[in-house]
């Protein structure tokens, strides 16, 4: 992620550097990308550069993180109306509904789907995965979701004999292999977003 000097600089000039940057790595992958084009581009020196971001990879994690977050809308797990409620299958709607909501907002992203495509080309045995997977753990709307998931585990909707983080993160890799093939064109996208359900609720559904 960004140093926190970056939290500080102007608006505008964060818009440029995470414009400038999702364009070359669309265009040319996280590897082909050159960080002293962007650098030139955004016209700052490699200085300031360094001043923000440590390398590249922190920089595609930040331009991965907020295409996402413009992607859903900031979608807000914590605000959104979802219903706390005591039986299952309540419960399980409403996670279907979220579920369907995001994705559909995804796919119709295609500056995200491109970051995407790149992420899912480098590998989820890539560092940057793993770098990836520890930054969103600690976004706020990791912990809605895992509120969400506990209330799951308290009501029987969800299973408690695997630690929750393990099970998000099995979850991601199916995600990762599910985009792939949809953009391949093996799949289309509406049954993508059926299938990421279907398998989120055979992962963390509670055994009978």
């Amino acid at each position: 992620m960004p140093l926190v000097r970056y939290e500080s600089i102007d608006e505008s000039l964060k818009t440029r550097i995470l414009d400038v940057s999702k364009d070359e790595f669309s265009a040319h992958g996280f590897e082909g990308a050159s960080y002293n084009k962007i650098i030139q581009k955004i016209g700052i020196s490699k200085g300031s550069m360094y001043y923000y971001f440590e390398n590249k990879e922190d920089l595609f994690i930040t331009c991965f993180i907020d295409a996402f977050a413009r992607a859903t809308g900031g979608f807000d797990f914590a605000k959104a109306s979802f219903p706390l409620a005591e039986d299952k299958p309540t419960y399980w709607d409403s996670i279907k509904m979220i579920s369907s909501k995001q994705w559909n907002d995804v796919f119709q992203q295609p500056v995200f789907m491109s970051l995407m495509r790149q992420l899912v080309s480098l590998g989820t045995d890539h560092p940057i995965f793993h770098k990836l997977n520890a930054e969103c753990e600690g976004l706020r709307e990791y912990g809605d979701i895992m509120a969400i998931l506990e209330h799951g585990v308290k009501i029987g909707a969800i299973r408690d004999d695997v630690p929750l983080n393990v099970l998000i993160r099995m979850n991601t890799e199916y995600e990762v292999w599910l985009i792939q093939e949809t953009q391949e064109g093996r799949i289309d996208e509406q049954k993508a977003i059926d299938k990421l359900f279907e398998m989120f609720k055979q992962l963390f559904e509670a055994r009978r």
